[in-house]
């Protein structure tokens, strides 16, 4: 039976999908986030899936996981302009 935490990494999920729909068509858009916020924010989803996994909310690490990814890109993109 899937809990109301279930129906909210639903959501996430969903926009987690939407969010790299739109970095992949503007990249420009990638270039407007803070490093900082954007490492606190994927260590803190990072975090969660842990906790998700110690208590066995497997559906809820799969509908975190788009939205963990689209984060760990964000955080790349921002590293790799840093760079240059």
């Amino acid at each position: 039976m899937p809990t109301t935490l279930d129906l909210g990494n639903f959501f996430l999920f969903i926009s987690g999908f939407l969010m790299i729909r739109t970095a992949y068509r503007d990249r420009q858009v990638l270039k407007g986030y803070d490093l900082a916020g954007s490492l606190l924010l994927a260590t803190g989803i990072t975090f969660a899936l842990i906790f998700y996994a110690e208590m066995g909310y497997w559906l809820s690490i799969l509908l975190t996981l788009p939205n963990y990814c689209y984060w760990l890109v964000v955080v790349a993109s921002l590293l790799s302009a840093r760079r240059n």
